[in-house]
């Protein structure tokens, strides 16, 4: 079972969806299937599908664009642990419920606010 974690910059979990055969919009429009408290994001910002075994991702046109990983995409296809960015809000992609977030390095959030970067303390 595949999930989309919203997440705060520091890997807390806001927020989770989880993924099967249907697919998700993420926005903060009413009709959005996962809906995000969110100004940047248009209403209907990104579509995650199911291919048979795999999850993509496609940015609806959206206004501000997605990030996956500190790249823009207009579609990708979605690998585990990777970071999405869309507004001002982050997602973790991962294949599996995971009990705990931790952000790989340093990744660059292109288009979205300083307070939405990622604080990354090495351990």
């Amino acid at each position: 079972m595949a999930i989309l974690y919203q997440i705060q910059a520091d890997g807390t979990r806001v927020e989770h969806w989880e993924l099967g055969t249907r697919p998700l919009v993420v926005g903060r429009g009413e009709f959005a299937d996962a809906f995000v408290d969110d100004d940047a994001l248009s209403r209907s910002h990104f579509l995650i599908t199911n291919e048979g075994i795999e999850f993509c991702l496609i940015d609806l046109h959206s206004r501000n664009g997605t990030w996956v990983n500190g790249e823009r995409v207009s579609a990708h296809k979605l690998h585990p642990h990777e970071i999405i960015t869309a507004g001002d809000s982050m997602f973790y992609f991962s294949d599996m419920p995971v009990a705990a977030i931790v952000i790989p390095g340093t990744i660059a959030l292109a288009g979205t606010s300083p307070s939405a970067q990622p604080r990354i303390n090495p351990g």
